[in-house]
């Protein structure tokens, strides 16, 4: 499936017998494909009792679209009088009253299909949160587990000459041993919240391919799948140089050149056209090339230090509704914000974001903390099932995207607990993120530092000693003085973090709510002036700290949560946002793109 799969390293303990992802698998580089788009009007039926799935009886089997004569057998639903919406989007934003619903809801639409001899074809999904079941004429074809990730289902022998049904149950509930758990600090939309595709590809197609520079040397890797993959001949085009082989067992083949393209950066960034032709399938993509590595505590972009000027964000775009109903265009809007802030980075919390959000990066010259959501400390650390989940996870997210430019941090978690059942999940998954992409770097977001204390009454002196600093390239920290502590900004003079590590150490949050529009005396919480004041005081903060190779604070835009209660501020946003929910910038936004002007200077 992927091209640089060495053995993964043993999970922690057996493999439950259950499967995770019935008969879903991944399919890659979606956007190279000749596919048909299954967005637009669905039907749908709310199931918040689960009725469907409690025995299979004809009166709520809403996969096997019974059609009764009059006089019965009685149905209690009827897909033709069933509402509509338009996909993709979460339906916690289509209908007020489904704002906070969460459980299984079915999807259901028709598509016609041509019989196309010697392709295979795929129903893909670019993400379903959380659990789908996909259903193709009345048959259950698949499932799948994880809310933001791809999968497909090979369909190729399911599909019949003119009408097909699909049926879709998005689940959206979070058991137990679910990535992440029932409990995060952000919305759980559910639904089919990124785009259907019926895809055609070639019985022996180009599966995969891995671009990027190695040193100044650019190395391909491409993958073959089929009952011809083997010794096949291979021409990769990039910029304008040409690349040839012919694969080798396996249907892998390696090729590599001295480099004699432009880098991609932030300030210039450079993608190349790039094709592959290998027997009858030919892609396209747009490459850039760029090296990211530390040495000792610096950060080095191309063999240069760098510091990263950043932003974290949700993905949400902007509007009075909060949806996970995300465009090109929105996603757009967004790093643009990112850009006028002066922004070299971002960090894509908590989750990863669409493949569109990625390719904006590119195009923007944004490099990217991309993450999977495993997160806080209600996570199974000690379950097989919810790391396979997890590992699952790390593998999607970095086989669709470790060909993009602006990927420069993989990250396996946010603010996990300090103990050994944790450590030892994340180090298997820090082990698999390094076998599928050695060129990266690996974070994650950490805190619980000590407090060694300082020399002064009331100084602190916070150590990232965290265990699992050992295993990671970059340290990263999410810290919150002066809002979840009893400082006041001014007091951040008596803060110092340091760490034992020979590495880079960034602070990958800190914030306070503002809201948009509230003013007053900056020693006077949630308003706009307290929030610029704290920002004004971290860069000191951030200035002295040796070894600080970056920042991305906590947050571009106020995001919808279901745990932010207080009723006149938050009213369910987190306000820790630079502009609203509606794009209205605050204060700290110009503070910020002053210090990053400066910054960028240097």
């Amino acid at each position: 499936m992927g091209l640089v799969l060495a053995t993964l390293p043993k999970p922690l303990r057996a493999q439950p017998k259950a499967v995770v992802n019935d008969q879903a698998q991944p399919l890659l580089h979606l956007p190279a494909r000749h596919k048909e788009s299954l967005d637009g009007a669905w039907r749908y039926i709310l199931d918040p009792f689960d009725a469907a799935r409690r025995g299979d009886n004809t009166r709520r089997t809403f996969w096997k679209d019974y059609r009764p004569p009059e006089t019965g057998p009685l149905v209690e639903y009827d897909w033709s009088e069933s509402p509509t919406i338009d996909l993709p989007r979460d339906w916690n934003s289509h209908l007020p009253e489904l704002l906070w619903y969460d459980g299984p809801v079915y999807f259901r639409r028709t598509f016609d299909a041509v019989a196309k001899p010697g392709k295979r074809r795929f129903l893909a999904f670019d993400a379903v949160n959380y659990h789908a079941t996909i259903w193709l004429n009345a048959e259950k074809i698949g499932e799948h587990e994880g809310g933001f990730t791809p999968f497909a289902i090979d369909v190729t022998d399911r599909l019949k000459p003119g009408e097909n049904a699909i049926t879709v149950c998005a689940d959206s509930r979070h058991h137990p041993e679910a990535v992440p758990s029932a409990y995060t600090d952000w919305q759980n939309y559910g639904g089919i919240t990124r785009s259907v595709w019926l895809v055609d590809v070639p019985e022996t197609r180009i599966d995969d391919w891995f671009v990027r520079l190695d040193g100044d040397r650019i190395v391909a890797e491409v993958a073959l799948v089929g009952p011809d993959a083997v010794g096949v001949p291979v021409r990769l085009m990039l910029g304008g140089m040409v690349l040839t082989g012919r694969t080798g067992a396996g249907g892998k083949l390696r090729l590599e050149a001295r480099n004699k393209l432009k880098l991609w950066t932030p300030e210039h960034p450079v993608l190349h056209p790039m094709m592959i032709e290998a027997g009858g399938d030919r892609v396209s993509d747009k490459i850039g090339l760029r090296t990211i590595a530390t040495r000792g505590r610096e950060l080095l972009f191309n063999g240069k230090p760098i510091f990263l000027r950043g932003i974290s964000l949700h993905e949400e775009p902007i509007g009075a509704v909060g949806t996970r109903r995300m465009t090109e265009a929105d996603a757009r809007a967004l790093l643009s914000e990112a850009k006028a802030l002066g922004c070299n980075f971002v960090r894509l919390a908590h989750y990863p974001h669409s493949e569109a959000t990625l390719r904006v990066a590119d195009e923007l010259g944004l490099i990217v903390w991309a993450e999977v959501p495993v997160y806080w400390e209600q996570i199974r650390y000690d379950s097989a099932h919810t790391l396979m989940l997890a590992r699952a996870m790390v593998r999607d997210m970095i086989l669709r995207d470790r060909n993009r430019a602006s990927i420069g941090l993989w990250s396996v978690a946010n603010e996990t607990p300090s103990n050994d059942a944790r450590t030892r999940f994340l180090q298997t998954l820090i082990a698999d993120a390094r076998a599928l992409d050695p060129t990266r770097l690996i974070t994650a977001a950490l805190n619980k530092n000590v407090d060694v204390g300082g020399a002064a009454e009331g100084e602190s002196r916070f150590s990232v000693t965290d265990p699992l600093a050992a295993d990671l390239d970059v340290l990263a920290v999410n810290q919150y003085e002066a809002w979840y502590s009893k400082r006041t900004p001014d007091e951040l003079a008596q803060v110092s973090f340091t760490t034992p590590y020979d590495k880079p150490l960034m602070f990958s949050e800190f914030g306070a709510d503002a809201l948009a529009g509230y003013r007053g005396p900056r020693n006077r919480l949630w308003t706009e002036d307290y929030q610029a004041w704290l920002y004004e005081e971290n860069f000191r903060l951030i200035d002295r700290t040796p070894g600080c190779v970056g920042m991305s604070p906590w947050v571009l835009k106020d995001f919808r949560s279901p745990r932010r209660w207080h009723g006149r501020y938050q009213q369910f946003w987190n306000r820790k946002g630079l502009i609203s929910e509606t794009g209205a910038r605050k204060a700290a936004f110009a503070v910020l793109a002053a210090y990053y002007a400066k910054k960028g200077k240097r």
